[in-house]
């Protein structure tokens, strides 16, 4: 295996990583929006519920 191949490979794994983490970090935001928020799972996906988030940690 060339050294580009090597870090091709790498490069791939890490955007799988990352991907699946954003991927997992959505469901959880829209299961605990939504079971134990009690609102709409689909709405944490809107910028307005995620300012309303930030205003919290600010």
């Amino acid at each position: 295996m060339s050294s580009g191949e090597h870090i091709l490979r790498s490069l791939i794994r890490i955007v799988a990583i990352l991907l699946t983490g954003v991927l997992l970090f959505i469901i959880g935001s829209m299961i605990g929006y939504g079971a134990m928020g009690g609102g709409n799972p689909f709405k944490v996906l809107l910028p307005d519920v995620w300012r309303h988030i930030l205003e919290f940690v600010h």
